[in-house]
């Protein structure tokens, strides 16, 4: 079993201002040392959705709160990413897409995601909270505008409707002229 450590400051372990790094199997997406278990349960501390929001109650575009964080944030090349809700004190939530180059796992898109929002002038740091949903891999060619969403995340499961809403959300978004998902890959 092979693994991959994430940067020493992600997770504080309590002693004495050392860090722990979340640690994750390459073979299986599965959190192997508490760091790792410690992000993939704030990740996920609400639990799975049984189902996504239905066309028609947005992705969180008319809440004014939420103006303020990017729908869409996706590297070009083929990338690993995550679904999110995000919600504030009041309830109000928003469907995000994130994607960064930088990440090997799915929980890394999550942390860094995490840490951009809660840096964020805009909001106390923990006014704002979110969990994963699902995630996949993203292909995006931003000069061809093309952009495949497929796969599943290890790590987070299968969430049915997740690759689909993805690529709505990206498609609207980004003006992308050739989008398209898939369910199938890894």
């Amino acid at each position: 079993m092979t693994f991959k450590k994430q940067t020493s400051d992600d997770n504080d372990n309590g002693s004495s201002g050392e860090q722990q790094v979340a640690l994750f199997s390459d073979d299986t997406g599965e959190a192997l040392n508490e760091a790792a278990f410690r992000l993939v349960r704030e990740a996920t501390k609400d639990g799975p959705l049984n189902t996504l929001r239905e066309e028609g109650d947005g992705d969180g575009d008319d809440v004014q709160s939420m103006k303020w964080i990017e729908t869409v944030k996706i590297a070009a090349g083929r990338h690993k990413y995550v679904l999110m809700d995000v919600y504030n004190e009041g309830n109000e939530r928003k469907l995000i897409v994130r994607s960064y180059a930088n990440c090997g796992y799915h929980a890394d898109n999550y942390r860094v995601a995490m840490r951009e929002i809660q840096n964020d002038s805009n909001f106390s740091s923990n006014s704002v909270k979110a969990r994963v949903i699902g995630g996949g891999r993203i292909e995006y060619d931003p000069v061809r505008s093309d952009v495949n969403v497929y796969g599943y995340s290890m790590t987070f499961g299968r969430t049915p409707g997740c690759n689909k809403k993805t690529m709505e959300i990206i498609q609207k978004t980004l003006n992308i002229a050739n989008a398209q998902w898939s369910d199938d890959g890894y």
